[in-house]
């Protein structure tokens, strides 16, 4: 049952309507759907409903596959009278709709109708151990898929078998997009930081949060994840109880974005500084920040936050990281891995016996990689306001 409940949240559905194309047509989105067979079997029901009470709705549906998919992209198309809903049991593996059983992925529902006169909804269940396991998903619409988004009521351990989370998102837009998950207890993180990259239309889920974090055993029943992304993503959290297998959903809400801090411009040579007119006080400079040190190629290759033992740097605006090469031919470049191109924010290298400092003046999570190495060598530094 325990691997039952990992596995079923990674299906989660959403619905997300009013998403237009450039020619007109209006999608629909299920991040995830799947029919699994084995010890562990689980399976979509899709429900689709015309809102009108005068138009039939023409309507097609897109099976993108992103976990044991088959060749090819199935596709189906189909047409809904006015109040019809029409119902896809295990709509991945059915003959009458997509016929790709054993595999995962998300449904693109299009059609011209008015924007809402689709609805798509869907029952995620396991039939084993009956009785039957799962939950039902509400649709979200795409102006609830956000860059900054906080996840709430999450909790892990405790007495009486206790909780775990699974946390996962869904990418709808056209390019892929970095993110981190960060856990914050008590207002303190907890934990480092965990980054990852989801592609165009597709989902990730990072299982057991806390434990991908480094604090598998931290008993909270009030946490927090913040999830920061270069894109809008859809963010859930799945919350098992153990002791009763009980999950719940959490939908992530929009968040606010990091913060930089400004700092003063300093007066060039012979010039004189612009005094601060009357009024409101004048926001002072932040004072300066301190050192931290990474050794990069510590036990091969491998970069190694001198505080936190690991390759993830928390630290606070105005705090600098010391890169110092202490074996290997490598670099420090910011940016996520993959796709390993660099995002130009920093890069220094590859060589041997280097050093090289930067300065973080904004709040935020920077992942970055050796360029010689890729993404068997990554880091992340982590900026608290």
């Amino acid at each position: 049952m325990r691997k039952l409940l990992l596995l079923l949240p990674a299906l989660l559905v959403f619905a997300a309507p009013l998403r237009q194309r450039a020619d007109g047509t209006t999608v629909i989105t299920l991040p995830a759907a799947a029919s699994i067979v084995g010890g562990a079997p689980f399976f979509s029901d899709v429900r689709a409903f015309n809102t009108s009470y005068t138009d039939s709705l023409e309507v097609t549906a897109t099976y993108r596959c992103f976990i044991t998919c088959p060749a090819g992209t199935p596709q189906i198309t189909f047409t809904l009278a006015p109040r019809e809903s029409r119902a896809f049991d295990d709509m991945v593996a059915s003959a009458s709709a997509f016929n790709t059983p054993n595999s995962a992925g998300g449904v693109e529902f299009s059609h011209t109708g008015e924007s809402e006169q689709l609805v798509v909804t869907s029952r995620l269940f396991s039939t084993a151990p009956t009785p039957t396991v799962g939950m039902f998903i509400p649709g979200l619409g795409i102006s609830e898929a956000y860059p900054n988004t906080v996840l709430t009521s999450v909790r892990n351990a405790g007495p009486d078998a206790g909780f775990r989370t699974n946390a996962g998102v869904f990418n709808p837009g056209d390019a892929a997009v970095s993110l981190t998950f960060t856990i914050f207890d008590g207002g303190v993180q907890a934990g480092t930081a965990v980054s990852r990259t989801v592609g165009a239309h597709s989902g990730l889920q990072v299982n057991l949060i806390f434990t991908a974090a480094g604090v598998p055993n931290l008993s909270t029943a009030n946490a927090v994840i913040v999830v920061n992304a270069t894109g809008p993503l859809f963010t859930y959290a799945a919350v098992i109880d153990n002791a009763t297998t009980d999950p719940y959903l959490v939908i992530g809400a929009e968040d606010q974005p990091p913060q930089p801090v400004a700092t003063a411009t300093p007066t060039p040579p012979g010039a004189t500084a612009t005094p601060t007119p009357p009024g409101p006080t004048a926001t002072p400079t932040p004072p300066p920040g301190q050192t931290f040190t990474v050794n990069v190629g510590q036990g091969g290759n491998n970069f190694v936050d001198q505080v936190s033992g690991n390759s993830t740097s928390t630290i606070h605006v105005g705090d600098t990281i010391h890169w110092v090469w202490v074996s290997g031919f490598h670099s420090t470049t910011s940016g996520p891995c993959p796709p390993c191109s660099g995002d130009g924010m920093w890069n220094h290298g590859p060589g041997t016996g280097l050093t090289f400092d930067f300065t973080f003046n904004q709040a935020g999570t920077f992942p970055y990689f050796c360029s010689n190495h890729g993404s068997i060598m990554t880091g992340t530094v982590v900026v608290n306001p």
